[in-house]
């Protein structure tokens, strides 16, 4: 099984840290202080688990994370000091699969890192095609195709991101900062006009289809996609 672990984080002091936590465990450790060197590393040294802060500068460690996910199904972990519930929340959105607040003592570290790399090698045979299905719908991750019954839909790439959000896990509120970072955009892109103008266009291509009016507007908060909507 391969230990190698690449570590992202601006701050040397972090690097070092968690270089040394790590390698006492057995792991090899590769490093990047910044998002454009992090993926330069990636490609060349095919790390088995990324440790990737949150709050370095652009790109970030949301940014990161997704580029990662484009191209690799790997434990991701984010690091960060902040602790509000909303960045968990937005971690995961992202494609992470854990989150760690710091500061952390090394054997917590090492711990759950070893943790991730055990779930991830625990499974078994190729990594199967991945579909969301909500009611009639249909979503494949793997070849961003989208039914509705037995018609295909074509989705602009933001708005493929922004119907994985909501089938992820039907019901629940996204808040549109949460909805941002999914389809990738910025503090820029924070219009909420431009936010309802991609929700619209989705109830528009999912009624055209055949299909339920499912994607909610929560008033000052975000979106949902409701299950057992009526046409």
């Amino acid at each position: 099984m391969s230990n190698k672990v690449l570590v992202v984080d601006d701050n040397q002091d972090v690097r070092i840290f968690v270089r040394t936590a790590l390698e006492s465990e057995g792991f090899t450790v590769v490093e990047a202080e910044d998002g454009t060197t992090a993926m330069k590393v990636f490609e060349r040294e095919h790390p088995s688990l990324v440790l990737l802060d949150l709050t370095m500068g652009q790109p970030d460690g949301f940014e990161v994370c997704r580029s990662i996910r484009k191209i690799s199904a790997i434990p991701i972990i984010m690091l960060t000091n902040r602790v509000e519930e909303v960045d968990e929340a937005m971690c995961l959105a992202a494609g992470a699969d854990d989150y760690i607040t710091k500061p952390v003592s090394a054997r917590i570290l090492a711990l759950r890192v070893s943790n991730e790399l055990r779930k991830f090698h625990a499974q078994e045979g190729p990594i199967e095609v991945k579909v969301l299905e909500v009611d009639n719908m249909k979503l494949n991750l793997e070849t961003h195709e989208f039914f509705v019954a037995d018609t295909e839909v074509k989705l602009t790439r933001i708005e493929f991101d922004f119907l994985t959000l909501l089938m992820r896990f039907p019901k629940r509120v996204y808040m549109r900062e949460q909805v941002l970072i999914a389809i990738g955009g910025s503090a820029d892109y924070s219009s909420d006009h431009l936010l309802d103008t991609h929700a619209s266009r989705l109830r528009l291509k999912i009624k055209a289809a055949g299909g339920p009016r499912v994607i909610s507007a929560v008033r000052g908060v975000g979106y949902r996609l409701m299950t057992g909507a009526a046409e």
